[in-house]
């Protein structure tokens, strides 16, 4: 059984603003079914998934804290790359995902997902695919990043969840044509709110740190402490419950100044899933971000880090 989400088109940020227009073109490019082969490839372990593995000054705690490397390929494209791309399990399905600060929700893949009687996800076949269309379809999904296990409820719908939708199903990022495609989805904000997210491209791995309420870290991680933080600032639109994270900094130039805080005064969206630094959009992607070597984002506490 299907549960359609007629959500109205919201005021979108800048960076999807050219997104929507491609949804009906993507969509239908999308629906064809796609070879058996590369169904089973969304769904099948990678080898490179070692979340077990521990990294000196990182507890062996799995309910606590994960290690994820980054998932790579031969002959990467140079757009391929700028991403942040992690392995993940989504009600038992595994397969790749973008870890994506411009997308403020959990997105996942209509090619290969649909929403089951149960209210989660099923894998889609030739022999249940449903058409796809303009909508939405939405689920209560358990996900599974390395080794800890997330079944949050989706915090930005405004009003009453009664069923707890936490996952929005569509093809809005274009999930099956796009970079390292076939992937899942991509893992947005409403996913991380329960975790200190240290994104470190120095080491091409995500690490999850579970937080507590009052967003203090559940054990000591000294591998990532901080060495400076600055205020992690909620963007969210006119009438439109869903927010981004952005950062002020220095003006023109898509610095930080960790001397002098007072001279961040631009405060603009972060977005690994950009590949470039829009400045006409405000948006800071990989450049910013990548340069940086290890970022972290405790939206908890309100805080963007750097780490020793």
């Amino acid at each position: 059984m299907s549960v359609l989400m007629n959500r109205s088109s919201p005021t979108l940020p800048p960076r999807a603003r050219w997104i929507y227009p491609l949804v009906r073109v993507l969509a239908a490019v999308t629906s064809v079914s796609p070879p058996a082969a590369l169904t089973l490839a969304a769904q099948s372990p990678s080898t490179q998934d070692t979340a077990s593995t521990q990294v000196t000054g990182i507890p062996n705690l799995p309910n606590v804290v994960t290690v994820v490397p980054f998932y790579w390929k031969a002959n990467e494209t140079d757009l391929e790359r700028t991403k942040v791309i992690i392995p993940a399990e989504v009600d038992g399905r595994r397969g790749n995902f973008v870890l994506d600060l411009g997308d403020p929700n959990l997105d996942l893949n209509r090619t290969f997902l649909q929403p089951s009687p149960t209210g989660g996800v099923d894998t889609v076949t030739d022999a249940n695919r449903i058409p796809e269309h303009d909508g939405e379809d939405s689920a209560h999904v358990t996900l599974r990043i390395g080794t800890l296990i997330d079944s949050f409820v989706e915090p930005t719908l405004g009003g009453p969840n009664p069923r707890q939708i936490n996952a929005f199903l569509n093809h809005i990022f274009g999930n099956f044509s796009w970079v390292f495609a076939p992937r899942l989805g991509n893992i947005g904000l409403s996913v991380l709110e329960p975790f200190e997210t240290i994104i470190d491209y120095t080491h091409r791995r995500v690490v999850l740190i579970r937080l507590d309420s009052a967003g203090h870290r559940l054990a000591a991680v000294p591998a990532y402490t901080p060495k400076w933080t600055a205020p992690l600032i909620d963007m969210p639109l006119a009438h439109d419950a869903r927010q981004w994270w952005g950062i002020a900094v220095r003006p023109f130039v898509n610095t930080v100044d960790t001397l002098t805080s007072a001279n961040n005064t631009e405060t603009k969206m972060m977005d690994t899933g950009t590949p470039t630094n829009d400045n006409d959009e405000d948006i800071l992607g990989y450049p910013f971000l990548s340069q940086l070597g290890v970022v972290g984002f405790n939206h908890r506490t309100h805080q963007f880090i750097l780490y020793h």
